[in-house]
Protein backbone atom coordinates (compact mmCIF):
# COMPACT_ATOMS: atom_id res chain seq x y z
CA UNK A 1 0.00 0.00 0.00
CA UNK A 2 1.44 3.36 -1.03
CA UNK A 3 2.16 5.68 1.87
CA UNK A 4 0.09 8.82 2.06
CA UNK A 5 1.85 12.08 1.33
CA UNK A 6 2.49 14.01 4.53
CA UNK A 7 0.15 16.97 4.90
CA UNK A 8 1.90 20.07 6.26
CA UNK A 9 0.60 20.96 9.71
CA UNK A 10 2.52 24.14 10.42
CA UNK A 11 0.47 27.32 10.14
CA UNK A 12 2.78 30.38 10.05
CA UNK A 13 -0.11 32.73 10.82
CA UNK A 14 -0.33 31.27 14.31
CA UNK A 15 3.11 32.67 15.12
CA UNK A 16 3.02 36.15 13.55
CA UNK A 17 3.86 39.14 15.70
CA UNK A 18 3.05 42.78 15.00
CA UNK A 19 5.66 45.44 14.32
CA UNK A 20 4.78 49.13 14.44
CA UNK A 21 6.33 51.59 12.02
CA UNK A 22 5.63 54.97 10.41
CA UNK A 23 3.62 53.10 7.78
CA UNK A 24 1.52 51.40 10.44
CA UNK A 25 1.51 47.88 11.86
CA UNK A 26 3.10 45.08 9.83
CA UNK A 27 3.16 41.36 10.48
CA UNK A 28 6.46 39.60 11.15
CA UNK A 29 7.31 35.92 11.47
CA UNK A 30 10.29 35.36 13.83
CA UNK A 31 13.19 33.38 12.41
CA UNK A 32 12.73 30.42 14.78
CA UNK A 33 9.26 29.80 13.32
CA UNK A 34 10.50 30.20 9.76
CA UNK A 35 12.89 27.37 10.51
CA UNK A 36 10.05 25.15 11.71
CA UNK A 37 8.10 26.00 8.55
CA UNK A 38 11.15 25.44 6.33
CA UNK A 39 12.03 22.06 7.89
CA UNK A 40 8.48 20.81 7.45
CA UNK A 41 8.08 21.92 3.83
CA UNK A 42 11.69 21.21 2.80
CA UNK A 43 12.99 18.24 4.85
CA UNK A 44 15.88 17.85 2.41
CA UNK A 45 16.74 21.54 2.57
CA UNK A 46 20.10 22.87 3.75
CA UNK A 47 21.24 26.04 5.48
CA UNK A 48 24.83 27.25 5.21
CA UNK A 49 26.34 30.17 7.10
CA UNK A 50 29.70 31.87 6.66
CA UNK A 51 31.39 34.43 8.86
CA UNK A 52 32.36 37.25 6.47
CA UNK A 53 33.76 39.75 8.95
CA UNK A 54 34.64 39.63 12.63
CA UNK A 55 36.28 42.79 13.95
CA UNK A 56 36.67 42.71 17.73
CA UNK A 57 38.32 46.15 17.83
CA UNK A 58 35.86 48.19 15.75
CA UNK A 59 34.29 51.03 17.75
CA UNK A 60 30.50 50.99 17.43
CA UNK A 61 27.72 53.10 18.90
CA UNK A 62 23.95 52.94 19.20
CA UNK A 63 21.27 55.32 20.44
CA UNK A 64 19.46 53.71 23.36
CA UNK A 65 16.87 54.80 25.89
CA UNK A 66 17.67 54.37 29.59
CA UNK A 67 15.17 54.81 32.43
CA UNK A 68 16.08 57.69 34.75
CA UNK A 69 14.66 56.97 38.20
CA UNK A 70 15.00 60.61 39.29
CA UNK A 71 13.14 62.17 36.38
CA UNK A 72 10.98 59.05 36.00
CA UNK A 73 11.29 58.96 32.24
CA UNK A 74 13.37 57.33 29.53
CA UNK A 75 16.30 59.38 28.33
CA UNK A 76 18.27 58.93 25.15
CA UNK A 77 21.97 58.18 25.40
CA UNK A 78 24.76 56.88 23.19
CA UNK A 79 26.03 53.41 24.04
CA UNK A 80 29.53 52.52 22.83
CA UNK A 81 31.24 49.14 22.56
CA UNK A 82 33.90 47.36 20.52
CA UNK A 83 32.89 44.60 18.10
CA UNK A 84 31.33 44.08 14.68
CA UNK A 85 30.35 40.98 12.71
CA UNK A 86 28.82 40.18 9.34
CA UNK A 87 27.42 36.81 8.27
CA UNK A 88 26.29 35.37 4.97
CA UNK A 89 23.57 32.69 4.89
CA UNK A 90 22.56 30.51 1.97
CA UNK A 91 19.36 28.47 2.09
CA UNK A 92 18.69 25.64 -0.37
CA UNK A 93 15.24 24.04 -0.42
CA UNK A 94 16.42 20.70 -1.86
CA UNK A 95 14.15 21.23 -4.87
CA UNK A 96 16.38 23.50 -6.94
CA UNK A 97 15.61 26.79 -5.23
CA UNK A 98 18.10 28.82 -3.22
CA UNK A 99 18.52 32.28 -1.71
CA UNK A 100 21.26 34.23 0.04
CA UNK A 101 21.11 36.81 2.81
CA UNK A 102 23.64 39.02 4.60
CA UNK A 103 23.38 40.65 8.02
CA UNK A 104 25.71 42.67 10.19
CA UNK A 105 25.44 43.55 13.87
CA UNK A 106 27.53 45.53 16.35
CA UNK A 107 28.45 45.16 19.99
CA UNK A 108 26.82 48.48 20.90
CA UNK A 109 23.49 46.96 19.91
CA UNK A 110 23.84 43.44 21.34
CA UNK A 111 26.33 41.64 23.54
CA UNK A 112 25.89 38.51 21.37
CA UNK A 113 26.17 40.55 18.17
CA UNK A 114 27.86 37.78 16.15
CA UNK A 115 25.14 35.22 16.90
CA UNK A 116 22.42 37.75 16.08
CA UNK A 117 24.13 38.62 12.80
CA UNK A 118 24.10 34.93 11.86
CA UNK A 119 20.42 34.57 12.77
CA UNK A 120 19.55 37.74 10.85
CA UNK A 121 21.32 36.47 7.74
CA UNK A 122 19.38 33.19 7.96
CA UNK A 123 16.13 35.10 8.37
CA UNK A 124 16.80 37.21 5.31
CA UNK A 125 17.69 34.20 3.19
CA UNK A 126 14.54 32.37 4.31
CA UNK A 127 12.43 35.46 3.54
CA UNK A 128 13.95 35.69 0.05
CA UNK A 129 13.06 32.03 -0.50
CA UNK A 130 9.45 32.67 0.51
CA UNK A 131 9.49 31.72 4.19
CA UNK A 132 8.43 35.04 5.61
CA UNK A 133 5.63 37.55 5.50
CA UNK A 134 4.33 39.47 2.53
CA UNK A 135 6.30 42.64 3.22
CA UNK A 136 9.36 40.99 4.84
CA UNK A 137 10.10 44.02 7.05
CA UNK A 138 13.54 42.68 7.99
CA UNK A 139 14.62 43.41 4.42
CA UNK A 140 13.85 47.10 5.10
CA UNK A 141 16.58 48.74 7.19
CA UNK A 142 13.99 51.10 8.69
CA UNK A 143 12.94 48.25 10.98
CA UNK A 144 15.08 47.04 13.89
CA UNK A 145 14.32 43.33 14.14
CA UNK A 146 15.52 41.69 17.35
CA UNK A 147 15.53 37.93 16.77
CA UNK A 148 17.19 35.77 19.38
CA UNK A 149 19.94 33.43 18.16
CA UNK A 150 18.37 30.18 16.99
CA UNK A 151 19.30 26.56 16.32
CA UNK A 152 18.88 26.31 12.55
CA UNK A 153 18.80 22.49 12.62
CA UNK A 154 15.61 22.15 14.65
CA UNK A 155 13.10 19.57 13.34
CA UNK A 156 9.63 20.46 12.12
CA UNK A 157 7.89 18.37 14.78
CA UNK A 158 8.80 16.37 17.84
CA UNK A 159 8.29 12.63 18.31
CA UNK A 160 4.62 13.16 19.17
CA UNK A 161 3.90 15.17 16.06
CA UNK A 162 3.71 18.42 18.03
CA UNK A 163 5.41 21.61 16.85
CA UNK A 164 8.27 22.33 19.24
CA UNK A 165 9.24 25.74 20.49
CA UNK A 166 12.40 27.01 18.86
CA UNK A 167 15.46 26.32 20.98
CA UNK A 168 17.63 29.38 21.48
CA UNK A 169 21.27 28.90 20.70
CA UNK A 170 23.81 30.42 23.02
CA UNK A 171 26.77 28.62 21.50
CA UNK A 172 29.66 30.51 19.96
CA UNK A 173 29.92 31.70 16.38
CA UNK A 174 30.16 28.91 13.84
CA UNK A 175 29.31 26.06 16.20
CA UNK A 176 29.96 22.57 14.89
CA UNK A 177 27.61 22.22 11.93
CA UNK A 178 27.81 18.43 11.87
CA UNK A 179 26.49 18.33 15.41
CA UNK A 180 23.64 20.57 14.31
CA UNK A 181 22.74 18.30 11.43
CA UNK A 182 23.83 20.74 8.73
CA UNK A 183 26.81 20.96 6.44
CA UNK A 184 29.22 23.86 6.51
CA UNK A 185 29.84 25.67 3.25
CA UNK A 186 33.10 24.46 1.86
CA UNK A 187 35.70 26.53 0.07
CA UNK A 188 37.99 25.18 -2.65
CA UNK A 189 40.16 22.38 -1.28
CA UNK A 190 43.39 24.11 -2.35
CA UNK A 191 42.35 27.69 -1.49
CA UNK A 192 44.59 29.67 0.85
CA UNK A 193 43.26 31.63 3.79
CA UNK A 194 41.86 35.05 2.98
CA UNK A 195 43.28 38.30 4.35
CA UNK A 196 40.08 38.78 6.36
CA UNK A 197 40.44 35.34 7.93
CA UNK A 198 44.05 36.01 8.90
CA UNK A 199 43.07 39.40 10.37
CA UNK A 200 40.33 37.77 12.45
CA UNK A 201 42.72 35.06 13.68
CA UNK A 202 45.34 37.64 14.63
CA UNK A 203 42.85 39.76 16.61
CA UNK A 204 41.32 36.75 18.35
CA UNK A 205 44.75 35.48 19.36
CA UNK A 206 45.62 38.93 20.73
CA UNK A 207 42.42 39.08 22.81
CA UNK A 208 42.95 35.55 24.12
CA UNK A 209 46.66 36.05 24.82
CA UNK A 210 47.58 33.18 22.51
CA UNK A 211 50.47 32.99 20.04
CA UNK A 212 49.53 33.46 16.41
CA UNK A 213 49.93 30.49 14.02
CA UNK A 214 53.31 30.06 12.42
CA UNK A 215 53.59 30.66 8.66
CA UNK A 216 50.04 32.07 8.19
CA UNK A 217 50.75 32.63 4.50
CA UNK A 218 50.59 28.85 3.97
CA UNK A 219 47.34 28.33 5.91
CA UNK A 220 44.44 26.84 3.96
CA UNK A 221 40.97 28.38 3.82
CA UNK A 222 39.27 25.48 5.62
CA UNK A 223 41.98 25.31 8.31
CA UNK A 224 41.59 29.04 8.93
CA UNK A 225 37.82 28.68 9.11
CA UNK A 226 38.09 25.89 11.68
CA UNK A 227 40.59 27.90 13.75
CA UNK A 228 38.32 30.96 13.75
CA UNK A 229 35.46 28.77 14.97
CA UNK A 230 37.59 27.42 17.83
CA UNK A 231 39.00 30.82 18.81
CA UNK A 232 35.59 32.50 18.62
CA UNK A 233 34.19 29.84 20.93
CA UNK A 234 37.00 30.43 23.42
CA UNK A 235 36.54 34.19 23.16
CA UNK A 236 32.80 33.99 23.85
CA UNK A 237 33.37 31.64 26.80
CA UNK A 238 35.95 34.03 28.21
CA UNK A 239 33.56 36.96 27.78
CA UNK A 240 30.73 35.11 29.52
CA UNK A 241 33.07 34.12 32.36
CA UNK A 242 34.06 37.78 32.87
CA UNK A 243 30.39 38.79 33.01
CA UNK A 244 29.60 36.07 35.54
CA UNK A 245 32.45 37.12 37.80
Amino acid sequence: MASKEQIPTFNPREHLIELKSKQGAQEYLPVQWRLVWFREVCPEGEIFTELITLDLDRDTQEEVYVWNAETRRSEKMIKRAKGYAMFKATVKDGKGGSATGYKSEKAASFSEYAEKAETGAIGRALAALGFGTQFAPELNEEHRIVDAPVDRSMPATDGNGQKPLASMRSAAVGSNDKANGTTAEEGPADATATDQQLTSIRKLCQHLGKPEPEHPETMRYQDAKALITQLSHEYNEQKQHRKAS
